[in-house]
């Protein structure tokens, strides 16, 4: 009786899956057992037009990636993996800052003729824009950190973004800063330790709020409070792992009680930027005059969504001949032309690759890489001033608004600034 047993397990009969995957141009067969009476694993089940198999494998509407049993829908979605995770926290409210509240919104147009890329390059080309200010700071406090790095690039933009803080009268531990989008909180470790170089003595409590949608590694958060230790210093440090547009600030702030609040960011993309804006204005920061200022270096602006732009932005752009979602992504296609001269140059020096970029688009081969790089900056800077525009008609005259160029071009081509400040 044992060799029997025995000769089962030596010898099992397996039934391979007989669907054929294929990846990345390569075919193989899958690995995972099927019945004996079906031809296919349950996961591919669904290919197998000629079962008679009564059930039936549908898609999952949380990820389509995989497949249920359609009698068992119900169960599987409440235990999926790709369940969307329900953030508990009070501050959390689902797309709060996707809108701008107290406000009417201005709507670009759906639909409109459609008009080829030189009739919006020709209106860039009407357009005078005058020279952004230069503010290229740095703070002592970094010294340091900058003689330890052999890659100085971020350091050298911590600096000056930080170095602008301080001349913008932004530099206090009466301050609490909320870093959005701040990865794992460096810029707010270099923030503090400038804070602890000028031995700025404080009369309310100080601190860092950290928000951004990751998981990051290497956090700077327990570091900010080990740097202040020697100092007699206690800073606040709260995270939060949320998306901007689900964030409400107010609560976010309840238990803290700052006196004064002041945003930071550096390198905050695309849209990031134009919520981090509403989630501020949303708030009651700026009623209750706890609202400091802003110090943001913006940059991706060819990934904004013109639904999340402030209202005065959208009115802006329509004023200026950029009437429709369509020609808004036009203006986004161009924007990214201001980051790639480098490799423009590179392409256009390639004779054989110029040919086959003529064959791809033959309007925009006529344009040199320098042409293309101009037009870039002005797209980029007719996005920005629409920004600096619904802020100030939002704000009034309580705050002043400036945009500027905070580092050289050569150490990162997103070199400008969003600043506001108390007048």
């Amino acid at each position: 009786m044992s060799d029997i047993k025995r000769q089962k397990l030596d010898n099992p009969i397996a039934y391979q899956c007989q669907f054929v995957v294929t990846k990345k141009n390569k075919t193989k067969q899958c690995r995972m057992m099927r019945k004996k009476e079906n031809r296919y694993c349950s996961e591919h089940m669904i290919h197998d037009n000629e079962s008679s198999n009564t059930k039936k494998r549908i898609p999952c509407p949380l990820n389509p990636n995989h497949t249920v049993w359609e009698k068992e829908l119900d169960t599987h979605v409440l235990k999926c993996n790709a369940k969307p995770k329900v953030d508990r926290n009070r501050w959390f409210q689902l797309n709060i800052n996707s809108t701008l509240q107290n406000s009417k919104d201005f709507e670009l147009e759906k639909d409109s003729e459609t008009l080829n890329d030189q009739y919006y390059r020709d209106l860039l080309d009407k357009m005078e824009f005058e020279p952004l200010k230069s503010h290229i700071c740095e703070h002592p406090g970094l010294t340091t950190q900058l003689e330890q790095k052999t890659y100085q690039k971020h350091v050298l933009q911590q600096s000056s973004l930080i170095g602008n803080l301080k001349r913008l009268n932004l530099l206090s531990t009466d301050t609490f800063y909320m870093e959005y989008g701040c990865g794992k909180a460096e810029l707010s470790r270099y923030v503090n330790q400038c804070i602890i170089h000028d031995n700025l003595a404080g009369t309310n409590c100080y601190g860092y709020g950290l928000i951004d949608r990751g998981n990051n590694r290497l956090k700077c958060d327990s570091k900010i409070i080990q740097d202040s230790e020697p100092y007699d210093l206690n800073p606040i440090v709260k995270r939060a792992k949320i998306d901007i547009k689900d964030l409400k600030l107010d609560e976010f702030i309840e238990d803290i009680k700052p006196r004064n609040i002041v945003a930071i960011s550096k390198h905050l993309c695309g849209a990031a930027t134009d919520l981090t804006l509403k989630s501020i204005l949303n708030s009651s920061i700026v009623e209750n005059n706890q609202f400091g200022g802003i110090l943001i270096a913006m940059c991706c602006r060819h990934v904004c969504s013109h639904d999340q732009l402030l209202p005065g932005s959208k009115q802006f752009l329509y004023d200026h001949g950029f009437k429709s979602v369509d020609s808004f992504n036009k203006l986004k296609k161009m924007v990214s032309w201001a980051v790639n001269i480098t490799e423009e140059r590179k392409r256009s020096s390639n004779s054989t690759e110029n040919v086959q970029n003529e064959s791809k688009n033959e309007e925009e081969s006529v344009l040199t890489p320098n042409q293309r790089h101009e037009y870039g900056l002005k797209a980029r800077r007719l996005i920005d001033d629409s920004r600096a525009h619904a802020l100030r008609s939002l704000l009034n005259d309580q705050y002043e608004v400036e945009l500027f160029w905070y580092i050289d071009s050569e150490i990162t081509k997103e070199n400008v600034c969003l600043s506001i400040v108390k007048k």
